[in-house]
């Protein structure tokens, strides 16, 4: 069993339909946290506004960068670079103590929604395919534009693991989780990490620059998880008995 997809497509492409609403969805997400977070509505409209030129920028100029040139398109970190761009902006802009970080962290709650859909558009157009697969569920692609190729679903596999980190995010968040923000980043961090050696693209690297994206953010998590355990457990001391 496997499944096809001719990358022929008309005048609209589905990839352009689930990008726009990948930026859709993750913004809506965001406002609906920075109203319940405390921003006002105002900054969270103006948020919404500049997440998705922010968003479109960012991403075409990182896949352009780091190809050398040679690459017109989007990337991934680029896009989600963008996001924590306009957030970063809107606090320049209103300066209020402690909106910054509530700002950022509600963009990382968001991000994994917005990958998981933007995903399956990369799915329906045959951008950033698998490996060569020819097994069960082994997609085959067909058209002038990429050819015909059998691979392996990693798209697929990528939308359902992000779009699962992120009920994970909304359930550490409504539990108070004080480590959410970064437990739902080092989820992320781990599955991107982990799907790139999945990708064709990635056949011939032993480390990509999203990959050493995803170990810098790890590695700054988990040490603001220490630090925070140390403060808590010196908090705990202090107490008196």
């Amino acid at each position: 069993m496997n499944i096809h997809i001719n990358t022929d497509h008309g005048t609209v492409s589905p990839y352009k339909i689930f990008l726009l609403l990948a930026i859709a969805a993750g913004t809506a997400v965001i406002i609906r946290l920075c109203v319940k977070r405390g921003i006002t509505l105002r900054k969270s409209l103006l948020l919404a506004a500049m997440i998705p030129p922010m968003c479109i920028s960012c991403a075409a100029a990182f896949a352009f960068v780091t190809s050398g040139g040679s690459i017109i398109g989007f990337a991934s970190i680029g896009a989600a670079a963008g996001v924590y761009v306009a957030a970063l902006l809107i606090s320049l802009i209103w300066q209020r103590p402690g909106e910054r970080t509530i700002l950022l962290q509600n963009c990382t709650f968001a991000l994994p929604l917005m990958y998981g859909i933007a995903k399956i558009g990369c799915f329906t157009a045959g951008c950033c395919h698998g490996i060569a697969y020819d097994g069960l569920l082994c997609v085959k692609y067909t058209g002038k534009r990429i050819g015909d190729i059998c691979v392996f679903p990693v798209q697929l596999l990528e939308a359902a693991v992000f779009i699962t980190i992120f009920i994970a995010g909304m359930v550490f968040l409504k539990k108070h989780d004080i480590h959410s923000v970064e437990k739902v980043t080092i989820l992320s961090a781990a599955a991107k990490f982990t799907l790139e050696y999945l990708r064709k693209s990635h056949s011939h690297r032993a480390l990509s620059i999203e990959q050493a994206v995803c170990l810098l953010a790890t590695i700054v998590c988990l040490i603001n998880m220490k630090k925070s355990q140390k403060r808590q457990a010196a908090a705990a001391q202090s107490v008196p008995q």
